[in-house]
């Protein structure tokens, strides 16, 4: 039917006998786009060229170079066959069946609709769009009578949507024997097609049930102008002009359809990217460039949030599974959207693979026979739920097909084993692997992209919660309005919690409750059942641990987290305590329980994470030991003036004061830490008792008696830290174990420190007191690693204090008496830090002072930063303090 003008041949690749590629973005393309010519009046025309001219001044090949501009993920196709009017020993004898037949083995070699995730878009012209037709009818047919074709049934899959230019649906009243004239070796396939315009209501009957069944997007447009041409008359070998409507409206229209001001040759040679013929289509291609045809069974429920609060991870993560590598690994603790994030993803993708399977749980699988015996039953197919068998399917199949595979929480090497298998057998570049895991450390061993699934933002957390809490269009009351952003905050950004709480809050108008349960989750309390619903998916990282970790998780939770002690001295303790090394701490890093933060900073964790830590440390699930000293740990009915020696002998006490003193007892000797906090009222009575509120900073409201000989009693105390003033007394009666010590007080020396053997665990010292001398016996602290002293009156040091072996960390503030520094002090080998604040009557560093090989910062105020013009030389990163 159309009659383009002949074109010379231009840059092409030749895929096959009948396909050509006009257009490679040179990477993996996202889209597949075919064009299909019409009737061609010239046995030299290359009609997959010529019939898209443009129709401006300059003439190109528009699909070739404006559709890149706009689509450039896009490759783009046109294919070529017989479709001569006239005929010849080599053209024009092909009928509509053969060339359909043939196309489609040329379009699967040129693996067109080989890609499940890579849609394939249509665009024919007049009898184009027949052999469009016919070649979905007879794809359709021919995989419904071979099964086992799946090549056919993945193209027929990949079509996204099929644009008509000027194509007779419904037949064509004018077939170019125009006043009765007849062509020049008419071509029996010109015969053909006159055949198949009087039947052509059955073809498109057969193709638009295909339509309804594939859920193709179908648009066009026709034309308005009677179409010029001339044509040989057989009679007479003259030339005759006809002016006639090729195909008119009726039998053009179809889908999304418009009339063009445009005759059936200029139809599809648009003058400029402006033309409406042009932009019909742009339009149309943007709208189908994705397949979303299928809905796959496998489909994965998550919350209508979701999208939006993870859009730009999201998007990120889609970009990299586009174009490698192979694995994504989303890493982060629990709660904090791995999974909803994987089953966006899982949810966003699935539709462009062939085979797609989604594990829930991996943890819950602790061997490789469970995980592969739930992968194959839960394997799906073009969307559909597979059963394992012989005659179904085999996980043989799954070689060299595009797969796409989501394991959910793994925690073991078995399952990096599992997937790395697969990944083997399966042996397909285009398949994509997700997972999701809590520990980092677990994902070394895979080649995978890791992405760390951040908190989310206050904004986000807000609008989460508020989405459980009050669903639209509910408001919530003036009274309650006040409690939102409390809550909010002490959720920390974590969307379980966001979830679990603003759900449990949903239907609650009482202030009281709001009260309570945001003290619930300062305490880890079970409100709600948030012991199922968040404690207890927050304890599995937990558990993981091993039994020193564990030890230092409580500790990192219930006593430096969020307090002035840096991570430098928590390691220091941990080194004496449980042989500490740095993959310990790592591994909590990995698992998410603790934010990587450098030695100089504070301890910091989720604030759910620390509630649990303090729980956990607090009795429960830890056989009943207590890590700190707490209103809630020591009944109020355990004071001074009932304490006798039944508590030396074993006595318990419950967490709850309430219970039995059996249960779950606490006994003073198990308290592991013990924090007086400053500023705190004390009540002096004989200087043996003292009053205080707080130990913990979160459990302020309540003050209970502590006798000094309780400290005294407290057998396996680690930390004593102590702001407010303390008697001398108190170091004659201090534990053995205790590796951090922070006094203030009227402590004037440390003989009783070394007399009762705390020398030998000692790590961490904190000294505010008028000492006036430091014992010769210094150099028994063989673990300490930090020392600080303030306002001490001491006038130097003894040659001793250059014996400490561990000493990394000294700080002297406000030690106005000190003159000197002993020769000695160049035998700290391990000193990485000095601070001299207002020292004002030392005037000089001592010679071997040079010696400290390992020192990394030195601050220095008062008189001798001053006069000290060595201190640069000795320490480049020295400055005046």
């Amino acid at each position: 039917m159309s009659l383009p003008p002949a074109c010379s041949a231009t840059s092409t690749s030749r895929l096959s006998d009948s396909v050509y590629e006009l257009y490679n973005p040179g990477v993996e393309s996202v889209l597949d786009v075919v064009f299909f010519h019409g009737l061609q009046s010239s046995h030299t025309s290359v009609p997959h060229l010529s019939t898209w001219i443009s129709s401006g001044s300059h003439k190109e090949v528009w699909p070739q170079t404006w559709i890149p501009q706009e689509f450039p993920g896009a490759r783009i196709l046109s294919v070529e066959y017989d479709a001569s009017i006239s005929t010849s020993p080599t053209h024009g004898r092909l009928d509509l069946y053969l060339t359909a037949e043939s196309l489609m083995h040329n379009l699967i070699f040129a693996k067109v609709g080989q890609h499940p995730w890579r849609p394939v878009i249509l665009v024919g012209h007049s009898y184009g769009g027949l052999v469009i037709k016919q070649l979905c009818v007879q794809a359709h047919f021919s995989e419904s009578l071979h099964r086992s074709d799946k090549q056919i049934a993945r193209f027929l899959n990949s079509v996204t949507g099929i644009f008509f230019y000027g194509t007779p649906h419904h037949g064509s009243s004018s077939f170019f024997t125009p006043n009765g004239t007849k062509l020049k070796d008419a071509s029996p396939l010109l015969d053909y097609v006159k055949l198949l315009c009087a039947d052509a209501g059955r073809l498109h009957e057969y193709f638009d049930a295909l339509r309804v069944n594939y859920k193709w997007s179908i648009a066009g447009v026709g034309e308005s102008r009677p179409t010029t041409f001339m044509l040989d008359a057989e009679s007479q070998n003259a030339v005759a002009v006809s002016r006639e409507m090729i195909v008119v409206e009726a039998s053009a229209r179809y889908g999304d359809f418009t009339v063009e001001h445009e005759d059936h040759i200029s139809l599809c040679q648009p003058e400029s990217r402006t033309s409406n013929t042009y932009i019909r289509l742009t339009s149309f291609l943007q709208s189908n460039k994705v397949n979303r045809r299928r809905l796959p069974d496998n489909l994965q429920t998550v919350p209508k949030m979701a999208m939006s609060l993870h859009s730009d991870l999201l998007v990120e993560v889609q970009k990299i599974l586009r174009t490698g590598p192979a694995a994504v690994a989303l890493c982060g603790m629990g709660g904090v959207g791995k999974t909803t994030l994987a089953k966006l993803l899982f949810n966003e993708l699935c539709a462009e693979y062939e085979y797609t399977c989604f594990i829930p749980r991996c943890t819950d699988m602790k061997n490789t026979k469970e995980i592969e015996d739930k992968v194959n039953s839960s394997m799906h197919h073009l969307g559909k739920q597979l059963t394992q068998g012989v005659e179904k399917w085999n996980p043989t199949d799954l070689r060299q097909q595009t797969l796409l595979l989501v394991l959910d929480d793994i925690d073991n090497g078995s399952h990096v084993a599992f997937l790395q298998d697969i990944v083997l057998k399966n042996d397909c570049a285009n398949s994509r692997y997700i997972v999701t895991c809590r520990d980092r450390n677990i994902l070394n061993s895979l080649d995978s992209c890791v992405f760390d699934v951040k908190f989310l933002n206050p904004e986000s957390s807000t609008k989460l919660f508020m989405s459980y809490a009050f669903p639209y269009p509910t408001e919530p009351s003036p009274s309650l309005n006040k409690w939102v952003p409390k809550i909010v905050a002490k959720c920390d950004g974590l969307p379980l919690t966001l979830e679990v709480i603003g759900t449990y809050l949903k239907t609650k108008v009482r202030e009281s409750i709001w009260m309570e349960c945001l003290q619930a989750l300062d305490e880890a309390k079970d409100v709600g059942r948030l012991d199922d619903k968040l404690w207890a998916q927050l304890r599995v990282s937990y558990d993981r641990l091993g039994s020193q970790e564990k030890e230092i998780f409580l500790d990192a939770a219930s006593f430096f987290s969020n307090s002035s002690w840096k991570l430098r001295e928590a390691k220091a303790c941990w080194r004496v305590l449980y042989g500490y090394k740095d993959i310990q701490w790592q591994t909590l890093i990995d698992l998410s329980l603790v934010y990587d933060v450098t030695e100089e900073k504070s301890i910091q964790m989720h604030e759910q994470l620390r509630s649990l830590g303090i729980r956990l440390a607090s009795g429960w699930g830890t056989g009943g030991r207590c890590r700190t000293w707490t209103p809630k740990n020591v009944p109020s009915r355990f004071n001074s003036s009932n304490y006798n020696e039944s508590i030396a002998e074993g006595q318990f006490y419950s967490n709850d004061p309430g219970s039995s003193s059996t249960d779950m007892g606490t006994h003073i000797e198990e308290v592991i830490a013990l924090r007086i906090s400053r500023g705190t009222p004390i009540e002096v009575r004989d200087y043996d008792t003292l009053t205080f509120k707080g130990i913990i900073p979160l459990l302020h409201e309540h003050s209970m008696l502590l006798d000094l000989r309780d400290i005294g009693q407290m057998k396996k105390l680690q930390y004593l830290d102590s702001e407010v003033f303390m008697r001398n007394e108190v170091g004659g009666k201090l534990p053995k174990n205790v590796t951090l010590l922070r006094l203030r007080g009227d402590v004037n020396n440390l003989h009783d420190l070394v007399d009762r053997g705390l020398a030998r665990s000692l790590a961490v010292l904190d000294l505010r007191a008028p000492l006036t001398c430091l014992p010769t016996t210094v150099s028994d602290f063989q673990n300490l690693e930090v020392m600080k002293f303030a306002k001490c009156l001491f006038e130097d040091l003894p040659e001793a204090f250059g014996q400490l072996p561990r000493l990394r960390h000294l700080t002297f503030r406000w030690c106005e008496n000190l003159r000197s520094l002993p020769e000695a002090f160049g035998g700290l080998s391990q000193l990485q830090s000095l601070k001299l604040k207002d020292c004002w009557s030392l005037e000089a560093l001592p010679d071997r002072f040079g010696n400290l090989s390992q020192l990394q910062s030195l601050k220095i105020s008062g008189e001798l930063s001053q006069n000290c013009l060595r201190a640069s030389e000795i320490c480049p990163s020295y400055k005046a303090w």
